[in-house]
């Protein structure tokens, strides 16, 4: 066990020390050392909070083909996830939230700017998805354009007013 520990911890130094190289910008990157007592971290969900759980979940099936894995409705208090890849898309109720976070939350809305983020949904074919989503009554911002970089991308608000971006993958 120590002679595993002790060849674990000269290649973790010998790649620290060596560094990579970034084929994008040609900087050296060198990465973060870990110590044992550095935790694992990665992104489970992202969890927007709406109103009606049930017809949030049902448009993002609609509008973006997602498929539900998850929904729970406690006398109001509702949870429900979508897959989405390897992290979850979710949502849960404004009387959830107060419930877990004993406080109000700012919801979204149509009627009001939008709140300072978006969630980004990667797909290949961005006119596709995006006529799709203005079908199921998403609300235009921007239409699909191609980006400088080559990137495909478009801007629309959700039924409650969330910011969703359509992309395809970074070349």
């Amino acid at each position: 066990m120590k002679m595993t520990n002790l060849f674990l911890a000269v290649c973790s130094l010998f790649i620290a020390s060596v560094g990579i190289t970034a084929e994008t910008n040609k900087e050296t990157v060198k990465p973060k050392e870990k110590t044992m007592s550095t935790p694992s971290v990665s992104l489970g969900y992202v969890i927007l909070y709406v109103k009606d759980v049930s017809a949030t979940l049902t448009f993002y099936e609609e509008a973006f083909g997602l498929s539900r894995r998850f929904f729970n409705d406690d006398k109001g208090k509702a949870y429900g996830e979508l897959e989405t890849g390897a992290a979850r898309l979710a949502f849960a109720s404004l009387e959830l939230a107060k419930a877990h976070l004993k406080q109000e939350i700012v919801a979204a809305s149509l009627n009001k700017p939008p709140l300072g983020f978006e969630i980004a949904l990667v797909t290949p074919d961005v006119p596709a998805l995006y006529a799709r989503a203005v079908k199921a009554g998403a609300t235009s911002v921007s239409e699909p354009a191609t980006k400088p970089w080559g990137q495909t991308v478009a801007y629309l608000r959700d039924k409650d007013g969330h910011i969703v971006e359509l992309c395809t993958p970074l070349p």
